[in-house]
């Protein structure tokens, strides 16, 4: 991931970006970084700042890109195998937008971006009609923020307590027309050709209202399906859940059947496709070798690993393409509250418990387990230093509080204060919302049987974005680290998205925790091999690392952002 950065000054004044936002931006791209000024009618100026993570292509490309149509400003991964591979994805988007008519109209600009397939933010200024096109990707997986006041408009990755700012919707392309002052919005959905027009403070007043709803205030139209109660799956799940009682048993009993075994295959094939593409997607060098021209043989890629289901899942993948020289960095951490508690926190013993089991699996891998231990004191200061701006405008205690975990792991100095040398961080973020892997998911089925399962997924899916992708982004990046998460590329989630509800988890009381949450994840990791990681029950981050104060309520706003100043 890089950094991305645009100010629009209204009244030809100099950048408000401070040193702050800048370090901010810098750390997502330690490799370059530059600044672009070009000076717009009616006094106006445009300040663009990128700075770069080179993870594409043979060489690194500086940006921002600037053609005689327009500058641009991209933050992200393109993973499509369509596009050449010897060439950097940046340069690739950049002829793309290049229009021989030379007119660049919005239908043109639009039907570029909706072609591209990977998590990214894009900022591209169309020079010829004085316009400027925002985004994340449609699922959501990058972050950009967005302020507005009387003398600028300031796009950009981070921004921090300082700046009164929302989150950049991932459910439209957003075009700003800086002749009339517009944003027109155009939905992802290539089907979907309805564009809205607002004046900016209405657009903005929209979002922050939809922003700060409840996750159970959240809407969307759904159309029930008609699902055959006496489906052949559903029986056969229902008849081994009651006459075998070792969830181990049932599962080796449900995967002999035909169409399980078919669509367990597939969920394989389709994963591990995704790893691949995430792994060979890169220059394969460490933090130390990225300008030693040669091979390195160092750890180039880690994975956040709590020694769960998910990330046990892509570590076992990631073994098969990455070189057996390297080492993998199993990146656990863990909190202490106080002098009488330790860091033998859940997620550190289930890590170790998955450690032995790669190690059996996978025995000529060198997997190094990273211990990351946070005192309280060390914890404070952070979240009040630096975790604040990074996970703002997100303001809860559990948004601070997954946002510390995952920041302190992203870090990645362990107990011995060795520092982890990769640049690729695997994570694995939407699995528990694509194969049920919570709580709500067994409530919802309780109360409303498979349409209400199925309804209670969509919503999962339809609210994605809006929950935590672009905080975890934020933070995670703060380290010069990209993350990718192969359970959200596009071929995979499209596959599991279309599957029957009872094909994706079978959260009944006869299964129990364990086995029916999450259950065609635990079958694909059973047909890789492992036999202890696919029985271990679903444990949140906040509650395995133990950062959570079970006595706080996580929905509250965290004490970092009760006196917060905004000065923009």
């Amino acid at each position: 991931m890089c950094g991305i950065f645009c100010e629009i000054c209204l009244s030809n004044k100099k950048s408000t970006m401070d040193a702050q936002v800048k370090k901010r931006i810098k750390n997502r791209g330690p490799d370059r970084s530059n600044l672009l000024e070009i000076a717009l009618s009616n006094d106006m100026k445009a300040f663009f700042y990128a700075a770069v993570l080179w993870m594409q292509g043979p060489e690194l490309t500086p940006q921002p890109v600037e053609t005689e149509q327009g500058v641009l400003l991209y933050n992200g991964d393109i993973f499509d195998e369509t596009w050449p591979s010897n060439i950097s994805d940046t340069l690739v988007i950049k002829d793309k937008l290049h229009d021989k008519s030379k007119t660049l109209s919005e239908e043109y600009v639009i039907q570029q971006f909706k072609s591209f397939k990977g998590p990214f933010a894009i900022i591209y200024f169309d020079k010829i009609n004085n316009k400027i096109y925002f985004m994340r990707d449609r699922i959501g997986r990058s972050t950009l923020l967005f302020h507005h006041s009387e003398n600028s408009i300031i796009i950009g990755n981070v921004l921090g307590r300082n700046y009164n700012c929302v989150e950049v919707p991932a459910t439209h392309i957003q075009m700003l027309n800086l002749n009339t002052n517009t944003i027109k919005v155009y939905p992802w959905n290539e089907n979907e050709l309805k564009t809205e027009e607002y004046l900016i403070e209405d657009w903005l007043e929209q979002l922050k209202m939809q922003q700060s709803l409840p996750d159970d205030e959240f809407h969307f139209e759904y159309i029930e399906e008609q699902f055959k109660e006496n489906d052949e799956i559903i029986k056969l799940i229902t008849s081994t859940a009651a006459s075998t009682q070792c969830k181990l048993s049932a599962m080796k009993i449900l995967i002999e059947d035909d169409l399980v075994k078919k669509t367990v295959l597939k969920v394989t094939e389709l994963l591990e496709k995704s790893i691949k593409l995430r792994l060979q997607k890169q220059p394969n060098r460490c933090k130390t070798c990225l300008n030693i021209q040669g091979y390195c043989n160092h750890c180039t890629v880690g994975i956040l690993f709590s020694g769960g289901l998910d990330c046990t899942i892509l570590a076992v993948l990631a073994d098969k393409y990455l070189p057996r020289e390297q080492s993998i960095d199993l990146i656990n951490v863990a909190f202490k509250k106080d002098e009488k508690s330790t860091f033998e926190v859940p997620d550190r013993l289930t890590g170790k418990q998955s450690l032995q089991e790669l190690q059996k699996l996978c025995p000529t891998r060198d997997w190094i387990f990273r211990e990351i231990n946070v005192s309280r004191e060390e914890q404070e200061k952070y979240q009040e230093d630096i975790i604040g701006d990074l996970v703002y405008p997100r303001e809860t205690i559990l948004d601070e509080s997954l946002g510390t975990a995952l920041w302190f792991a992203a870090r990645g100095q362990d107990c011995l204060h060795n520092v982890s040398t990769s640049r690729v961080l695997l994570i694995g973020s939407g699995a528990d919302e694509l194969f049920g892997g919570y709580t709500r998911h067994r409530n919802a089925f309780k109360r409303k049987g498979w349409q209400g399962l199925n309804k209670e997924l969509l919503l999962d899916w339809k609210r994605i974005s809006f929950r935590n992708l672009a905080r975890d982004n934020r933070v995670i990046c703060d380290h010069g680290r990209q993350p990718r998460m192969p359970y959200l590329d596009e071929d995979f989630t499209n596959y599991i998205l279309q599957l029957k509800p009872w094909l994706r988890c079978f959260p009944s009381e006869d299964l129990g925790i364990g086995i029916g949450d999450k259950l065609m994840l635990r079958l694909v990791a059973l047909n890789l091999g492992l036999n202890e990681a696919v029985i271990l029950p679903k444990r949140a981050l906040q509650f395995g690392s133990r950062i959570a104060n079970k006595k706080e309520k996580g929905s509250d706003i965290s004490k970092t952002f009760r006196n917060k100043n905004i000065k923009i």
